[in-house]
């Protein structure tokens, strides 16, 4: 069956909902919230919200990014009119001078030193990849001299975003955190401890811990794909050690042996924290912690969340591997309300 496009799927929406206003003989004779009936057993409008509810939480965020990456465009060429005005100039002559010069030749060092760190075994000789080589880092002086002008501009100006996004309500319960209950920032992540690009992100969450201190909270939410065999002992593995006030520390050891994780592996990594090692392989072997596990995959599964890592930054979804700076600009706008 062909998938339909996000734009053919609003589009059916607006007509459902352009229907559903004017009324109908059909429509009139079902229950006020009924949106069909088969045999006389009603389909309700909430029972109809409640099956597609993921979809329109992943829907929401895709027109909400498309309104936000709009918005920066047309926020970004109204600063740099506004400054080519004040200069005096146009704005091609303005983004010549700001942009352009600064784009300037890469040396021959440059050039030999990018081709160097991509050979390969199957790479083309130097000579037949310069101009390629030299335009590729032409553009990106370019695009880093733009996006240096952009924030400068910014820093300059009051700029002000009244776009909101859409928000999910999580339920964190006791899940195990790092940081105030009360800080203005909570990262809420959904992970699994044989993912690969959970561990990516490692260094990045502990770095945002370290920058932002007493605003930020992090609550770190468990979701065991199926298809990773050891994952789901591991994250209950973590809760025992946790029973030990060693969670993350557990944590942080699982991470950094992801290949290696047999029930044996597990309670090797426990002895090595120093943990009380009868209590912890107890606590594994008889699976304590199994309905913990997944409570809060259900929870995940409950707002949309389909794969890891998964991230809410005060219920503000954030999908996938990402880099520093993603996560600093939803943080910094939610710092300024």
């Amino acid at each position: 069956m062909r998938k339909m496009s996000l734009a053919a799927l609003l589009v059916l929406i607006a007509l459902i909902s352009a229907c559903s206003k004017g009324g109908s003989s059909t429509s009139a004779a079902l229950k006020d919230d009924a949106v069909a009936s088969i045999n006389g057993i009603t389909i309700t409008a909430s029972d109809l919200d409640s099956a597609i509810k993921n979809q329109m939480q992943r829907i929401d965020t895709q027109i909400y990014q498309i309104k936000k990456q709009g918005l920066d465009g047309l926020v970004q060429k109204k600063l740099i009119e506004d400054a080519a005005k004040k200069a005096g100039k146009s704005v091609d002559d303005f983004m010549k001078e700001e942009v352009d010069a600064k784009a300037v030749e890469p040396t021959e060092e440059e050039v030999r030193a990018l081709y160097d760190a991509r050979k390969g075994k199957d790479t083309l000789p130097f000579d037949k990849v310069k101009d390629q080589i030299i335009a590729f880092l032409k553009q990106n002086k370019k695009n880093k001299a733009e996006q240096d002008l952009i924030a400068k501009l910014k820093s300059e100006s009051d700029v002000k975003i009244y776009l909101e996004p859409p928000r999910v309500k999580i339920d964190v319960g006791d899940a195990p955190s790092v940081g105030p209950k009360d800080a203005k920032i909570t990262l809420v992540e959904f992970s699994d401890y044989q993912c690969p690009f959970c561990k990516r992100v490692r260094p990045t969450i502990w770095k945002l811990l370290e920058d932002y201190k007493d605003n930020l909270r992090y609550v770190f939410m468990d979701f065991p794909l199926s298809f990773h065999q050891y994952a789901k002992k591991a994250h209950e593995a973590a809760h025992c050690a946790g029973d030990q006030d060693k969670y993350f520390d557990y944590n942080k050891k699982i991470f950094d042996n992801q290949t290696a994780l047999s029930v044996d592996d597990l309670k090797k990594y426990a002895k090595e924290l120093k943990l009380n090692a009868e209590k912890f392989d107890k606590c594994l072997d008889k699976g304590e912690h199994a309905d913990d596990v997944n409570e809060m995959q259900e929870k995940g599964v409950a707002i949309g969340v389909s794969g890891t890592p998964a991230y809410f930054i005060n219920g503000v979804q954030l999908s996938g591997a990402q880099p520093p700076n993603a996560f600093k600009e939803i943080i910094e706008e939610e710092l300024k309300k």
